[in-house]
């Protein structure tokens, strides 16, 4: 196959309320052109709406008609993505017609890891056909279901992308890519045929929610909090038994598995330290 221009969007469970676009040029299997990337913000009120659609999508439970703020959020952020692919394609000098295909994650709202005898459930709101409509390109989307459906636990090309890293920088023997994003997810690859791709526990998604419920801010920038906290050990040695941890893999969280409520009725400094 003849290398084309495709566009790649993420939004991660961390809801950091940016948009991440890469542009590069694949033959799908290797990158000619690294091309551009931007973090592009969401507007605050979508950042507002998604953080409500979280709240419904945890009431919802995957039982009953979807809420209806679904559909509103939806369309909200598929439009935002699909004018921060065109800001981006047309900021690097090329058109849309020029671009092959555009991977549109979405936005996880929802999962259920697999069960012995029950396929997981996953909710990832995106619109890949109105994203076709607005761009006029085609759009490959909803990776994370058609996986799930499979038997999968959601999340199909994370370790695809890890080790095509890895075999990139020449890596052998055996490696590891830890990914923080909401959660924690890791790949291990042996350098020959095998690899390995799991959660392993809670990340960015617990601190940040913390952070926002003493009201300062979004995040602990820099660290400053958590640096100047004291970590209770006693309290972490508790979580530590949690029994996820030491549950076999194939494996899976949603971003509330493990929550802010770890830290309750520590102050910030030593909550952050905690997390």
């Amino acid at each position: 196959m003849e290398p084309i221009w495709a566009v790649g969007l993420m939004t991660g469970t961390v809801l950091d309320g940016n948009i991440d676009v890469a542009l590069i040029k694949t033959d799908g299997e290797r990158i000619e052109d690294f091309g551009t990337y931007r973090l592009m913000p969401y507007p605050p009120s979508i950042r507002s709406l998604l953080e409500e659609t979280l709240t419904e999508a945890r009431a919802w439970n995957f039982v009953g008609p979807e809420p209806a703020i679904f559909r509103t959020a939806e369309e909200a952020l598929t439009r935002a993505q699909s004018a921060a692919v065109k800001e981006l394609v047309e900021g690097y000098g090329v058109t849309m017609a020029d671009i092959g295909v555009i991977g549109f994650h979405g936005q996880t709202v929802l999962h259920r890891a697999p069960q012995a005898g029950r396929l997981g459930q996953t909710r990832q709101l995106g619109d890949g056909e109105l994203m076709h409509a607005i761009l006029g390109t085609k759009v490959a989307y909803d990776f994370r279901s058609a996986d799930m459906r499979a038997g999968g636990q959601g999340a199909p090309l994370a370790a695809v992308y890890h080790t095509a890293l890895m075999r990139g920088a020449g890596a052998n023997g055996e490696v590891a890519v830890l990914n923080l994003g909401g959660v924690a997810n890791i790949t291990w690859w042996d350098g020959a045929d095998n690899v390995v791709a799991f959660d392993t526990g809670p990340a960015n998604a617990p601190l940040n929610d913390f952070i926002k419920s003493k009201g300062l801010g979004e995040m602990d920038r820099d660290g400053a909090l958590g640096g100047a906290g004291k970590v209770d050990e006693a309290r972490l040695a508790k979580l530590l038994q949690h029994p996820y941890l030491t549950k076999p893999y194939p494996k899976s969280l949603d971003r509330f598995d493990f929550g802010a409520a770890m830290a309750e009725g520590l102050d910030a400094e030593d909550g952050a330290a905690l997390l």
